[in-house]
């Protein structure tokens, strides 16, 4: 099963430049003094998840157009349950775009089957009380495959009612299909170099990686203390876990051409991954995700 760190917890401060490059950095103060001073709309502290289980092929699924979960190994089956959270920025409809694809092969096997739950628990602050108790909103299951098909498309929506309304994105980040794609790549290139470098010199930046869980409040309403604690805890080194080069990636964007990052071209995660020292099989992720601001032209972590 794959593991993955904490998505951002481990994003450190990026001013490492490159000496024939136009130097590059992140910046997210503005950002985070919004989400540090957020005021959540209620009370409310409600959690989505949804519930994947497929046999026989690999799947791509976006929330929102956010990346949500991919399946690209080699295994028959997997099952997994993705919470949702960080993928809705406000309350009302949200979109839900599911692509199977084949295991092996062209076409998808007579024998694929996925199948998902969406669900919700009414106070993600209630530990002690299974978080008020899970209630399943919806079930859905990939129709039987009849015919040689190269993929199968699902679209749908669901609706959502969260204490907070994000619009950091409509307010800051510029669309980054618009802009040049080798130019773009460029840019991204050297931050993920620059983050690349960390990760394998085990640097170390507490209050980044604390201004970079701020929207983990917002979202998942992280405490104070709970997110000092994260940002305290250094990523350790492991013996049979070895970072990879950063090589042999894609340019992918998220969020309506607004999100970027990089993925690998072995199993299409993030293009900053540890793979198991003997088998050189992967087991552990760096989420990265960047955007830029559409002012002042400074790259910010999402």
């Amino acid at each position: 099963m794959k593991i993955y760190l904490v998505a951002l917890i481990a994003i450190l401060s990026v001013t490492t430049g490159c000496s024939q490059k136009k130097k590059m950095k992140i910046n997210n103060t503005s950002i985070v003094k919004e989400l540090r001073n957020y005021k959540f709309i209620d009370d409310s502290r409600p959690g989505y998840y949804l519930q994947i289980n497929n046999q026989n092929c690999h799947y791509e699924i976006k929330t929102n157009d956010l990346n949500t979960a991919r399946f690209f190994d080699p295994y028959s089956s997997y099952s997994i349950r993705k919470p949702l959270n960080l993928r809705i920025l406000k309350s009302g409809e949200q979109s839900l775009s599911v692509k199977v694809l084949p295991l092996n092969g062209d076409v998808l096997s007579k024998k694929a089957n996925l199948q998902l739950r969406l669900m919700m628990y009414p106070d993600m602050t209630d530990k002690e009380n299974d978080y008020g108790g899970g209630i399943t909103l919806w079930d859905w299951e990939m129709p039987a495959i009849e015919e040689d098909l190269p993929l199968f498309v699902f679209d749908t929506v669901f609706e959502a009612k969260v204490p907070y309304k994000l619009d950091i994105l409509d307010k800051y980040a510029q669309d980054l299909s618009k802009l040049d794609e080798e130019k773009l790549l460029a840019e991204v290139s050297q931050l993920f170099e620059q983050r690349h470098n960390q990760l394998y010199n085990n640097v170390h930046d507490e209050k980044f990686i604390n201004e970079n869980l701020q929207r983990f409040h917002v979202q998942v309403y992280y405490s104070e203390e709970k997110i000092n604690t994260l940002a305290a805890k250094a990523i350790s080194k492991e013996p049979n876990k070895i970072l990879q080069p950063l090589e042999n990636f894609k340019l992918q964007l998220y969020g309506n051409g607004k999100i970027v990052t990089l993925l690998n071209t072995i199993d299409y995660d993030s293009a900053l991954w540890w793979a198991d020292k003997e088998t050189g099989e992967p087991l552990r992720w760096q989420p990265f995700y960047l955007f830029k601001n559409k002012v002042t032209g400074e790259w910010h972590v999402w």
